[in-house]
């Protein structure tokens, strides 16, 4: 079965009523999640662009809808204290009745963490980093008391409740350097990589978690794999200026007709994927979503 979810990028400078407007056409079509990307701003200087937080916005998701799953695509491990992480994503599990993602990846955004005052490490180090941190979450959420010393992040005797109404609660590391594959093959629930990577590429990639498997041990067909998209469709338009366009400029979208979007489609689903996430343009959203289940999905 092929699922999929729609992504807002807060930092676009999103409404909550956009938002919202999106969550409920996504359920209503028979989309399986919504995402939002973890920023805090686009550009240093775009002090006029709107770019609300992902797990506030994910909770009110959640709590708009009744059927819909939610998740970041993907939280930033080092945003957030490790153990502040895994028991925000267990309490959303318990609002949301079971419908979190936690998904988490190595951050990369430099300037966001230089404008709020976060070291910035090398991407090595980020990526032991991330490993502690998921390791530390799963302690958390099934684990009475939680210890782990770690070289980078550390509980002790540490006491997280509730524990998430999922078992597991899934877990979907977003990336693709070789690194972070290891990290995917011994912890991952899914794996995404994103956006539009070209299909040479993904598949070597999956080459390469699939010997990692084999060195852990780990079963490559028990992680889900996931695709991240920007898909425009002909036919629907978005009718927005997107406030991000005056200090990044318009990203150049090619739109694609039904039969065109669900062979593009399709090319990532004859190499395993069947989980897609969507970017859709700036303020097309709702009607997007209704085309794409309605005119693409039957096609693909």
């Amino acid at each position: 079965m092929i699922d999929y979810g729609v992504q807002i990028e807060p930092q676009f400078g999103y409404t909550w009523e956009m938002i919202r407007e999106t969550a409920l056409a996504a359920e209503a079509a028979g989309f399986e999640s919504l995402w939002a990307s973890d920023h805090f701003l686009i550009r240093p200087g775009a002090v006029d662009v709107n770019c609300l937080e992902a797990w506030t916005i994910l909770t009110a998701v959640a709590c708009a809808t009744k059927r819909l799953r939610v998740g970041a695509m993907v939280a930033s491990q080092s945003y957030r204290n490790p153990v502040l992480h895994a028991k925000t994503a267990a309490s959303l599990d318990h609002v949301s009745g079971g419908r979190v993602y936690f998904g988490i990846g190595a951050g990369w955004k430099e300037v966001e963490y230089k404008a709020y005052g976060m070291p910035f490490p090398r991407p090595g180090k980020r990526v032991r980093q991330l490993e502690e941190a998921i390791i530390i979450a799963k302690k958390l959420w099934t684990e009475p008391k939680a210890d782990y010393q770690g070289r980078y992040y550390s509980v002790n005797d540490c006491v997280s409740m509730p524990k998430p109404v999922q078992d597991p609660l899934p877990v979907l590391v977003g990336g693709m350097g070789t690194k972070l594959l290891k990290v995917s093959a011994k912890h991952a629930d899914a794996v995404n990589f994103a956006w539009n990577t070209p299909l040479d590429t993904y598949a070597e990639r999956l080459g390469v978690l699939a010997k990692h498997c084999d060195k852990v041990g780990r079963d490559y067909d028990s992680i889900r794999k996931s695709a991240g998209l920007y898909l425009a469709l002909g036919g629907v338009e978005s009718g927005t200026v997107a406030p991000y366009m005056k200090y990044t400029g318009e990203r150049k979208w090619e739109y694609k007709t039904p039969e065109e979007a669900a062979e593009f489609i399709r090319g990532y689903v004859d190499l395993g994927v069947d989980h897609f996430v969507i970017v859709f343009p700036y303020g097309s959203e709702p009607e997007s979503v209704s085309f794409l289940m309605e005119h693409v999905a039957p096609l693909v």
